[in-house]
């Protein structure tokens, strides 16, 4: 008998890169930047008068067309990744043109390359910034190939060169190999960050935010909240006699039923709002910009989610506590007030939604104790 894998919990978890992020700031930097770029070269080769043919057919061009990304990606910011792409392909199409100028006409007469070709490594960095692992090693090898290539051709049909241009040539290779190698080494690197990060910020049973990552999110949104004084609102959630599903069905079923559970909330929450499991059969929700009111109904909606039918043939239901920003709130104070509906909620009888606001109001049997949360 074959002995049984241990499955990965997280091998079918989706990466988050940590950098997309940063990746789209830097597009709507970069691309009037490289528009600048395009036209000062253009223009200091003008005044200087060593104006080279792809200067002269391609940097216009180029400078028009990081406009028109830039134009294009604030009329269409979904759309970041086609402005990626499209960018990294102007600016090989120039460096491929400009290294086989440079071979073909230049080359033969001096030791070094020019300011231009000088950029060619640049792209490999730039595609590994902006593109996936793989995506970013498939255009720089494509991007390398046709460039030498280019540069091959140019060189055949240049004048001999002398040994000064030679090991010009063999150097611009081996280090052009030797920056796709190491950033190809770096980007492994990020990828095992992301995985690392991912792991880190994720449930592995339901696929959900954990609790440490969903404390950032709380911090983030009360320092919101106090800067622009906006609301927000947390719900505390609790699967009522877990531990009985467990004892009665198994640990199996009782995993299953998280993950259904988790799923159902999911799918009533707006997309604004963060989910997270907070542990064991509780889970936290974070609902920016809603006031008790709006809490209240999102609260009954998630209620009726988990009631409506079984859940791998067990009928379950949920108890939930709502709390509010209130001026001069700590997170501290916010998951208290929260937890703490809850426990009445529990208390007053399960399967139900308790505001703090309610906390006075609610009726709790004789002989009833708060900690039970089961």
């Amino acid at each position: 008998m074959l002995p049984r894998r241990k499955l990965d919990p997280y091998a079918t978890i989706e990466v988050a890169d940590p950098l997309e992020g940063l990746r789209i700031r830097l597009t709507l930097w970069l691309l009037p930047m490289g528009a600048f770029a395009a036209l000062a070269a253009w223009g200091l080769s003008a005044v200087a008068g060593k104006m080279s043919l792809p200067d002269r057919i391609l940097l216009w061009p180029m400078a028009l067309g990081f406009l028109a990304l830039q134009f294009y990606l604030w009329r269409n910011p979904h759309r970041i990744r086609l402005v990626w792409q499209i960018s990294l392909g102007m600016i090989a199409l120039y460096e491929i043109f400009s290294l086989y100028y440079e071979a073909a006409y230049m080359l033969h007469q001096r030791d070094g390359i020019t300011p231009a070709v000088l950029w060619f490594p640049m792209v490999y960095l730039m595609a590994f910034v902006l593109l996936s692992r793989r995506q970013a090693l498939r255009f720089s090898l494509v991007y390398l190939g046709l460039g030498l290539l280019a540069g091959t051709i140019g060189i055949f049909f240049s004048p001999p060169l002398g040994v000064s241009a030679t090991n010009t040539a063999l150097q611009f290779t081996l280090s052009n190999l030797a920056y796709v190698m190491l950033l190809y080494i770096f980007a492994h690197l990020r990828h095992h960050y992301a995985q690392m990060h991912q792991m880190a910020h994720t449930d592995a049973l339901t696929n959900l935010t954990n609790r440490r990552a969903m404390q950032i999110k709380l911090d983030g949104e009360l320092d919101r909240a106090r800067r622009y004084n906006r609301p927000f609102a947390v719900l505390v959630a609790d699967l009522d006699h877990f531990k009985r599903v467990n004892d009665t069905y198994g640990h199996s079923v009782g995993d299953q039923v998280l993950r259904e559970a988790s799923g159902r909330l999911q799918q009533h929450l707006r997309e604004s709002d963060s989910l997270a499991r907070w542990g064991g059969e509780e889970f936290l929700i974070l609902a920016p910009e809603t006031d008790l009111h709006q809490a209240d109904h999102l609260a009954q909606r998630l209620l009726e989610s988990i009631r409506e039918t079984p859940m791998s043939g067990v009928h379950i239901t949920l108890s939930l506590g709502v709390a509010y920003y209130r001026q001069g709130d700590t997170v501290a104070a916010i998951l208290s007030r929260a937890d703490e509906a809850m426990y009445r909620a529990k208390a007053a009888g399960r399967n139900r939604v308790v505001l703090e606001e309610q906390l006075e109001d609610v009726i709790i049997p004789a002989h009833t104790t708060l900690p039970d949360v089961q």
